[in-house]
């Protein structure tokens, strides 16, 4: 007989809290008594897994100590770099700045380090001299004073030309030496300035390039104004020759300045040969016709007319409205037409202008109240000389006489030639030239000629300024500046008349008598003084008796043959009377 189960006698397993039986601490899930076979899908259950940590999640225990402890590395690493860090702060001197010997003779560096320690341990030196000894800090600071150096006989040295060098050196814990350098560089070489004096000369009208060279860090100016350069090379193009002196400088780092002058010579006739011919004697049909026939036989090739003379009065038929005010304009014949007879006969055209010898001036400026347009006496009153002297320093009086020359240009005259460009003879006490001040005659008259070369340029014609024969030796005596002159005129014409000369002047005891000797000394020292300017020299020589002395044929061969030696061929005659030698001029047939 079967047993029932109940009466097994396995035992039997005892259920979970689960539902689930146990048995030997296995477990299995609870069976169903009732057999389900509804559809579904196979059910996989998870095990459970005991004392496991799921993937991606931080020990933050782990980390919060090793960022601690980088913290710390970094904070201990902080602390010492800062701790073995020298600051240093400097003032006075910014380190490769260079200075003249009178600058660094002022010159106080300021070395401060703020801590104790950097103090105590430190060392100072000058171009390798140490110091330390005798330069001690003032609470922070450490004063270096170059020129003390030398006056303690520490470092005779110290303002020596060249480059010095300071080293401060500081001892550190654990490590080498901090170690700072300034220099300071003393200089009191002017800056190199290469260029011609002047130029070859050019053709007025013809564009010219100025070209120089500077050092590269030197500052470069021209006339005032900023000029650029390229590594120390420069050019400077212009459309046409300019007028007058261009004035260079360059100044160094360091204030050094150097300063050059050139000019742009034009190729002014060198070879003229000119007779002088006032208003009056061109009117006059015999002179002229005998001015003409030099002309005609080549033995002149340029004819000087006057525009205004020593009286102030304008010989031709000016339209100027101040000139015909005044009562200046007395038309002696008409420079359009004069300039076109000589013209059609191949010859050029002097248009000259007595410009500050100019009574009619003077005067109507006195009586219209414009009394610093005339030279005066130290009391106050016009000043007498030739009826009234105008003064060189008015603007005004500048001005009209450059009208003048811009009118005659205008008709057809080919270059201007100023004559009186000067004061009058006699000690400057006994004048007073209004506007002048503490300035020089001589300066006054360059401005001037500058002033009326800038203008004449620009219509292309030339200009030359008359001189005293003296000027070359004594041209302050006159406030003519020859070497100043030269660089504002394209010729300068001095007047050499051998009977101008006072006995035994350049070593010629009797100079009218010897007539080449007189010419030939004086026009020697005109080329010195002028020499590198590319002005060219166009003397005024005698064909005039005086003082019982005949001039005729051989005189004035003499002269002629004296400028040649010098090499000087050209030459304008002058005779008052305009009568000249034709048998001392040789004819030259036209090419």
């Amino acid at each position: 007989m079967s047993r029932p189960l109940r009466d097994d006698p396995r035992p039997r397993a005892r259920r979970g809290p689960l539902g689930r039986r146990r048995r030997d601490d296995v477990f299995a899930p609870l069976r169903s008594p009732h057999l389900d076979l509804t559809p579904r899908g196979l059910r996989l259950d998870r095990t459970r897994r005991v004392g496991f940590r799921p993937r991606g999640s931080i020990d933050w225990t782990i980390a919060l100590i090793t960022a601690s402890a980088l913290l710390l590395a970094g904070w201990l690493g902080w602390s010492f770099w800062k701790s073995t860090r020298v600051h240093v702060q400097v003032a006075g001197l910014e380190s490769g700045t260079p200075f003249q010997p009178e600058a660094a003779e002022q010159l106080t560096i300021e070395i401060t380090l703020p801590k104790r320690d950097d103090r105590f341990r430190s060392s100072i030196s000058v171009d390798g001299v140490d110091l330390s000894r005798s330069l001690k800090f003032e609470d922070e600071t450490l004063v270096i004073r170059p020129a003390a150096l030398v006056e303690d006989d520490l470092l005779a040295s110290a303002l020596n030309e060249g480059e010095h060098r300071i080293r401060l050196t500081v001892g550190r814990v654990f490590l080498s030496d901090s170690t700072f350098e300034w220099t300071y560089v003393i200089d009191s070489q002017p800056p190199l300035l290469d260029l011609p004096s002047a130029l070859d000369p050019v053709p007025v009208d013809q564009a010219v390039t100025v070209r120089g060279r500077t050092e590269p860090d030197a500052t470069l100016t021209l006339d005032g104004e900023p000029l650029e350069h390229d590594d120390g090379e420069f050019a400077v193009e212009f459309e046409h020759p300019p007028a007058g002196a261009l004035r260079f400088v360059a100044v160094d780092p360091a204030g050094n300045r150097t300063e050059a002058v050139t000019s742009v010579p034009v190729d002014y006739p060198e070879d003229t040969r000119a007779v002088h011919v006032s208003a009056a004697a061109w009117r006059d049909d015999a002179l002229r016709t005998e001015v003409l026939r030099l002309v005609d036989e080549g033995r002149v090739d340029a004819v000087q007319l006057d525009l205004k003379d020593e009286a102030g009065v304008i010989g031709y038929d000016s339209q100027l409205a101040e000139a015909r005010r005044i009562g200046a304009v007395r038309p002696e014949f008409d420079l359009a037409e004069a300039v076109e007879e000589l013209e059609s006969r191949g010859v050029r055209v002097i248009g000259r202008i007595v410009a500050f010898r100019d009574p009619i001036y003077a005067q109507a400026a006195w009586a219209d109240g414009r009394r610093d347009a005339v030279l005066q006496t130290p009391d106050g009153d016009m000043l007498g000389a030739y009826g009234g002297f105008a003064n060189y320093m008015d603007p005004e009086v500048r001005q009209y006489n450059i009208d003048i020359a811009l009118e005659a240009v205008a008709l057809g005259v080919d270059d201007i030639l100023w004559d009186y460009v000067r004061r009058p003879e006699g000690h400057p006490s006994t004048m007073l030239v209004p506007g002048l001040g503490d300035g020089r005659t001589t300066d006054a008259i360059v401005d001037f000629l500058h002033e009326a070369h800038v203008a004449l340029r620009a219509q292309g014609a030339y200009q030359g300024a008359s001189v005293f024969g003296i000027a070359a030796m004594s041209g302050d005596s006159i406030g003519q500046d020859v070497p100043g002159i030269a660089r504002v005129v394209d010729y300068i014409a001095p007047m050499v008349y051998p009977s101008h000369w006072g006995k035994g002047q350049y070593r010629v005891p009797d100079p009218i008598r010897q007539p080449y000797d007189i010419t030939y000394k004086s026009l020697e020292h005109f080329l010195e003084v002028t020499e590198g300017s590319g002005t060219r020299i166009v003397p005024w020589l005698q064909d005039f008796s005086l003082y019982g002395v005949s001039y005729g044929e051989a005189e004035v061969r003499a002269q002629i043959q004296a400028s040649r030696d010098l090499g000087l061929p050209g030459f304008i005659l002058w005779d008052p009377l305009v009568t000249y030698t034709a048998s001392a001029l040789d004819p030259v047939p036209r090419g």
